[in-house]
């Protein structure tokens, strides 16, 4: 137990992208399914929570989820934005000669609340990010400045995506903006 409370950062890892991982090879046998766990991240912090710090570490960073950090005027502000960098991009398109957008373009952007509220808290996010913002990054930042350690994270969070990358007959993914 005194091992994995000094080594905590490189169990975590290890664990996050075992849990994460170990279907990838079952994607050989049904190439359309998922090669990524999305829940490794989450899981591997509360194991090593369990083991190094308890009830107390878990509680603590389920905690870190639902905590506000700014005030409500900067969701007021953030959460449109989507919506006008989509309205500003349309605008240059039509700008620059591309087809003009119809009524029907914009159907289905009824849904677009949903979809938004979906993809950002449970399609991957509410399992990763606590994992890797709530438990890796703080711990990081304790050795290293914000700015390194978010570059860390980064790349692992980026290499744990790999089996995504890789196995995407589609090009939906593109390397370079991967």
């Amino acid at each position: 137990m005194n091992w994995i409370k000094r080594h905590d950062l490189a169990v975590f890892i290890i664990l996050a992208f075992a849990l994460s991982w170990s279907i990838w090879p079952l994607v050989l046998a049904n190439p359309e399914s998922s090669p990524l766990i999305p829940f490794g991240p989450i899981i591997a912090a509360f194991v090593v929570l369990a083991i190094t710090r308890g009830s107390a570490g878990i509680r603590d960073l389920l905690r870190s989820i639902v905590r506000w950090r700014v005030g409500l005027r900067w969701y007021a502000v953030v959460l449109p934005l989507p919506v006008a960098i989509t309205l500003v991009a349309l605008y240059l398109n039509t700008l620059l000669g591309g087809p003009t957008p119809t009524a029907a373009d914009f159907s289905g952007w009824y849904t677009l609340p949903l979809l938004f509220l979906l993809t950002t808290l449970f399609f991957g996010p509410l399992f990763e990010e606590p994992g890797w913002r709530g438990f890796l990054l703080p711990r990081l930042q304790s050795k290293y400045t914000p700015l390194v350690a978010s570059l860390i994270v980064g790349v692992i969070g980026a290499s744990w995506h790999l089996p995504l990358l890789l196995s995407d007959p589609t090009g939906q993914r593109p390397p370079l903006q991967f």
